[in-house]
């Protein structure tokens, strides 16, 4: 249910500010600006209130449906990427392309309520960051989470990505930051949680280097990605799985804008079609090196 809210937050933050990277109709200065710009005072202000609501509707939410404030603040050690830990690093990365997507979100918003784009890369991700800071002092009052350092870096890590990819525009043309995910409707497992469907990435994209973009090389990238499976749910699998990769991939993005979809094609920028590299791995649990598409993709299940 955490994760679904923050999924929310970002819908809607995309809605408001038509997402400046997946709407692509960039025509007129008005498709980001509104009719009646606002004063510096109601922008500062409004941008105040969205963070303080988003901080109250989260406590109330955590106060009434999670464990929220039934302890004294706790902290939990959560590990990192090894093999015994919950999720085996799996959750570490949700949490660096979560807030970078939120940032992505709050950014938009802000743009579209008259912000510069100086200033709105700097406010979304800190918005960003805060949002998911507030959940993490609530898990400290949580006897089932409690507060994750581990969770704070790696939110700081989205946050900072996101911000550096926007402030240097050579970088945001070179790499991207995916989420590869089928879902598992065989399962009940919350779908945002659904590590065992999951694989992060970077995408190196030859379309942003200038040697490239403009021969058939531009279709093409590198990948190098994580996941984990069997952690989640471990009674249901006969092996855990901690696999790193390294791929050739095909970039959906360019091909659809190269065929005229132009807003479509945004969207892969954070999105990774499944079964368009070919990724060779190497699996920490197994000490094996892992050849592309040899294994299930939802991993070894009973």
């Amino acid at each position: 249910m955490k994760n679904l809210l923050l999924i929310l937050a970002l819908s809607t933050s995309l809605i408001a500010g038509q997402a400046k990277d997946l709407d692509f109709n960039t025509t007129a200065a008005t498709d980001y600006t509104m009719e009646k710009p606002l004063t510096d005072e109601e922008l500062r202000n409004r941008v105040i209130y969205t963070n303080l609501m988003g901080a109250a509707v989260v406590t109330a939410w955590g106060a009434a449906f999670w464990d929220y404030f039934t302890i004294d603040p706790i902290t939990g050690d959560e590990g990192w990427f090894g093999k015994d830990t919950k999720y085996g690093g799996a959750d570490k990365l949700g949490h660096v392309y979560t807030t970078y997507l939120l940032s992505l979100g709050f950014a938009s918003l802000y743009e579209y309520w008259g912000m510069n784009e100086e200033e709105s890369m700097i406010y979304g991700p800190l918005s960003a960051w805060f949002f998911q800071g507030i959940m993490e002092i609530g898990d400290s009052f949580s006897e089932t989470q409690g507060f994750s350092y581990e969770d704070v870096v790696m939110n700081t890590i989205g946050a900072g990505f996101y911000y550096l990819r926007e402030k240097y525009p050579s970088l945001k043309e070179k790499l991207d930051l995916r989420l590869e995910y089928i879902p598992n409707f065989e399962g009940d497992a919350d779908i945002f949680t659904e590590y065992n469907s999951m694989k992060y990435l970077l995408a190196l994209k030859f379309s942003g280097f200038e040697s490239m973009e403009s021969n058939f090389m531009r279709y093409g990238e590198l990948h190098l990605g994580y996941y984990t499976r069997g952690y989640d749910n471990y009674d249901a699998y006969d092996q855990k799985e901690r696999v790193i990769y390294v791929g050739i991939g095909i970039n959906v993005s360019e091909v659809l804008a190269s065929m005229g979809w132009i807003k479509t094609s945004k969207i892969f920028n954070y999105y990774q079609l499944p079964y368009t590299s070919v990724p060779f791995g190497y699996d920490f649990d197994s000490k094996s090196y892992v050849a592309p598409y040899s294994r299930p993709y939802y991993g070894y299940t009973k």
